[in-house]
């Protein structure tokens, strides 16, 4: 298969209607993000990145690209860049699973793991240090939690739901999406506003590390390790707009990683443990309606989560 072809597999993911959710009447269906090419949502985000910065000519093959992860869009840049004749080098803070170390090694990109007591604000940090004084025609930081370009990548996802949705003849009621960089859950949010304007979202946060939650209750925010990795970086990102959040939920990782196990067994999808958190959101939702459509997505793949298969991370206080 040719590498153009490979890339062109990026998107265009299927709707699956979830059938454990049985709930007075309402129908959950999750966008499958974990079945892009590398396993997660992110193969999205940086094929988009990329192609958008080399339309603009702000960066060409043979540079450098750098950027900071938990490890899912690691490994996804770290692809698009090894596609596309790119040297890749990745920040990630100390304690992610070996799936995701293996790889972002495995596409050729180089590794810097950092102190796992600063969690992702550290490897953003070292990535910062990392490119100071280069020359900006030879490495580029792409800074996925800060440069818009992740929130523009998911609005094509947006539109890919609603032509599902109109074909089926289907409207919508809630959209429901757990909250990293807030890229995903904006991008798309905005395309089903503009298309369905009664629709109503609701982020989800981890309760450990929840950063608008706090900000929309007058809460002090405080970060705390935990085990959704993916969320909770301890920051409120630019990709996040606000003016597209109607709710915003905690859960907690433990109840999260059950639920994506649960749902393995009764569904035989391999989802990862944010799904788990659409998930038990989307449920609670369907125990207080009826007759609604609501709307969620599967970002990642469970079997990057093998070597923490507890759901403990012990750099990080058990999670």
């Amino acid at each position: 298969m040719s590498e153009k072809l490979e890339l062109d597999q990026v998107g265009n993911t299927p709707m699956h209607r979830v059938g454990s959710i049985k709930l007075n009447g309402n129908t959950v269906f999750a966008k499958c993000e974990f079945m892009n090419p590398t396993g997660s949502h992110k193969d999205r985000t940086f094929l988009y990145m990329v192609n958008k910065l080399e339309s603009e000519g702000k960066i060409r093959p043979g540079m450098t690209l750098v950027d900071c992860s938990t490890g899912n869009g690691g490994a996804a840049l770290a692809w698009v860049g090894k596609k596309k004749g790119y040297d890749v080098k990745i920040f990630m803070p100390e304690g992610m699973t070996d799936e995701r170390k293996a790889q972002i090694y495995e596409y050729g990109a180089e590794l810097f793991e950092t102190e796992k007591s600063l969690f992702l604000n550290g490897s953003v940090q070292a990535a910062h240090d990392f490119v100071r004084g280069k020359d900006p025609r030879e490495i580029y930081f792409l800074d996925q939690g800060s440069n818009l370009l992740n929130k523009a990548a998911w609005l094509e996802c947006g539109n890919e739901i609603v032509r599902y949705l109109e074909s089926q003849d289907i409207i919508p009621d809630y959209f429901v999406c757990s909250i990293g960089t807030g890229g995903t859950f904006s991008g798309i949010s905005e395309v089903l506003k503009s298309r369905f304007p009664n629709i109503s979202t609701v982020g989800i946060e981890v309760d450990k590390s929840a950063p608008l939650y706090a900000k929309k209750n007058n809460l002090e925010f405080t970060h705390a390790p935990h085990n959704m990795m993916g969320l909770g970086a301890g920051a409120l990102s630019s990709n996040t707009n606000e003016l597209v959040v109607d709710d915003v939920v905690t859960v907690n990782g433990e109840r999260s990683w059950n639920r994506m196990k649960q749902f393995i067994v009764e569904e035989k999808l391999g989802i990862g443990p944010t799904c788990g958190a659409n998930l038990l959101v989307c449920e609670e939702l369907c125990r207080m309606l009826q007759d609604k459509i609501v709307i969620t997505l599967f970002f990642d793949s469970s079997w990057k989560y093998k070597s923490r298969w507890s759901g403990i991370y012990p750099e990080y206080f058990g999670g």
